[in-house]
């Protein structure tokens, strides 16, 4: 299903911090300019600009400011459904499930069994093991109530249908025994009989929270690998999944405690789109090693990105990561992406929220600041870590602020008078980062607007 009424990314504050004695750039003049298509071109403007029909000027100011735009997001302080101790219980009381393709048994009554389809109904533990070649394990549990998903070498397949189908429980964890191997994969072409659960290999409705120190390898042969309507949680275990469209999402949240995960998508890897509450829509990496293969973006929020620790590599993307708001805490990260290797953008769009449909195919044109365009009240910031960006457009860019107090950066991005390593529609602050931008080294904000450096506006995108 797809929408038609557009839509604007927004995410309220959820702490304020000056940002005191830094190199800023402010935009003095826009000249006109062409923006990049697919650019978005409705924004609201809270810092001062004014027309100019002749050049964009810019110039560099050591006062620093308290600015909502230099705002700290710290999104490890929202709610999420997670808890440590969901991942323990009483193994007295777990109950078996035993997965065949002659015949799936239970000793639970909470389970049922209809040909290849196995059904669990009530909250518990269930410890499942076997294969089905062409079947479904279904989760129909009361809604206020939690299951957990012991799976303990699991191979499900389905041919016409979703592998996984969480379609009411309060939320459902899956455990990945250790040194188990397990699979899930859906079929190709299918549709959902109504709209309880996403199109995906591994479909929930309810919260979902992968844990465990084994492997699940998930195939999502129509669009998505894992897909939730609520929150998805990865807390540990070795994840690889290979979707058609989107790899993991969960549209109110995707939080990435730990573990490691090989994510190959046509359409973004980790993606979280709900644009309707605004303290959702947002994607948490705070530790773990995670690869991306992905033909859209490697990480796309409707709201907010924030990466603490570990190490993400980007090796293949349009946008590396997109969000109205982007915060590089920590870690080490590696981005190559044909267009922006960051964009930060409060972009009205029109994309489908459900997850219920196969993505088209196609990918949206390049996008970003620059051009001259307005301050739509975006955010990109970097404090810490190593970030490596190999981009076709701009390296890192902002249709609102960008602030590089920290951290190692290492930008090659196109150098055309119209991309350049670092571009933004509103202030630059450059204090503390150690960057390289096209193999020179910038030591202050003034080298940012010299020499095609980029900085505010960053001129005329092709």
């Amino acid at each position: 299903m797809t929408s038609t009424t557009p839509r604007r990314r927004g995410l309220r504050r959820l702490t304020t911090a000056a940002v005191a004695g830094a190199a800023t750039l402010a935009l003095a003049a826009c000249g006109a300019a062409t923006a990049i298509t697919g650019a978005d071109s409705s924004s609201e403007s809270t810092t001062s600009t004014s027309s100019s029909s002749s050049a964009v000027a810019t110039t560099a100011s050591d006062e620093g400011r308290t600015n909502d735009l230099l705002s700290s997001l710290d999104l490890t302080s929202l709610d999420t459904h997670y808890d440590e101790d969901d991942l323990t219980w009483d193994s007295s009381g777990e109950q078996a499930i035993t997965l065949s393709d002659s015949g799936s048994t239970s000793d639970s009554d909470g389970v049922t069994v209809d040909g290849s389809t196995v059904t669990i109904t009530e909250g518990g533990v269930y410890r499942v093991s076997g294969t089905l070649s062409d079947g479904q394990l279904v989760v129909a549990a009361p809604d206020d109530e939690t299951v957990t998903i012991i799976m303990d070498g699991v191979s499900i397949t389905n041919s016409s249908g979703t592998g996984i189908a969480v379609t009411s429980a309060d939320e459902v964890t899956l455990s990945l025994e250790e040194g188990t191997e397990n699979s899930v994969e859906d079929g190709s072409g299918y549709e959902v009989s109504d709209d309880s659960t996403p199109v995906a290999a591994i479909a929930s409705a309810s919260d979902l929270t992968i844990a465990g120190s084994g492997s699940l390898t998930v195939t999502g042969n129509t669009n998505d690998g894992i897909s939730t309507k609520d929150g998805v949680v990865i807390a540990s275990g070795t994840v690889t999944v290979n979707a058609a469209d989107d790899a993991v999402r969960g549209k109110d949240y995707v939080s990435i405690l730990d573990g490691t995960l090989d994510l190959t998508s046509g359409g973004d890897a980790i993606k979280s789109d709900n644009y309707e509450d605004e303290d959702r829509g947002w994607v948490l990496i705070s530790a773990g090693d995670i690869t991306i293969d992905s033909g859209d973006d490697g990480i796309d929020a409707e709201q907010a990105v924030e990466v603490l620790d570990g190490t993400l590599t980007i090796s293949q993307s349009v946008e590396g990561i997109e969000a109205q708001d982007v915060m590089l805490v920590g870690g080490t990260t590696s981005i190559t992406a044909s267009d922006d290797g960051v964009n930060a953008t409060a972009a009205n769009t029109a994309d489908s929220t459900d997850g219920t449909t196969a993505d088209s195919g196609e990918t949206g044109g390049p996008g970003g600041g620059g051009g001259g365009e307005e301050d739509d009240g975006s955010w990109l910031s970097v404090s810490g870590g190593t970030l490596t960006i190999d981009a076709g457009f701009d390296g890192l860019d902002s249709n609102g602020s960008i602030s590089l107090t920290g951290g190692t950066l290492d930008i090659t991005s196109a150098d055309n008078g119209g991309d350049s390593p670092v571009d933004a529609n509103g202030d630059i602050t450059f204090d503390g980062a150690t960057l390289t931008a096209n193999g020179t080294e910038i030591t202050s904000a003034d080298d940012l607007s010299s020499g095609g450096m980029g900085g505010m506006g960053g001129g005329p995108q092709g």
